[in-house]
């Protein structure tokens, strides 16, 4: 089970952008991928993309809401709507920085 409920991050990604115009940047661990993901927030838009080398990122997957991002099929088959529970680390700089999170 995940840490955090999608609506709770949604919540938290949300009021960064809206309240203190942060562009939060929340780095997601899976336990069945190698690699990390990022969900970007945006003023008008979010993203989804895979990290690490140069060959291994995915560039950006731009979407107009969270819920639709949650939803789509993502690279490596991600799908977070699906996938959410398999997810066993959230890291976010930005929200530290904001106390949201310790």
């Amino acid at each position: 089970m995940a840490k955090y409920t999608f609506e709770e991050i949604k919540t938290l990604l949300l009021k960064s952008i809206n309240e203190d115009h942060v562009e939060a940047e929340l780095r997601l661990i899976f336990k069945d991928k190698s690699n990390e993901y990022m969900i970007i927030i945006y003023d008008d838009h979010c993203s989804f993309q895979r990290c690490g080398l140069l060959e291994e990122q995915s560039g950006e997957y731009n979407y107009k809401t969270l819920d639709e991002l949650y939803k789509a099929q993502q690279v490596d088959n991600i799908i977070l709507e699906r996938d959410w529970n398999n997810i066993i680390e959230f890291d976010c700089v930005d929200f530290e920085m904001s106390g949201y999170w310790q």
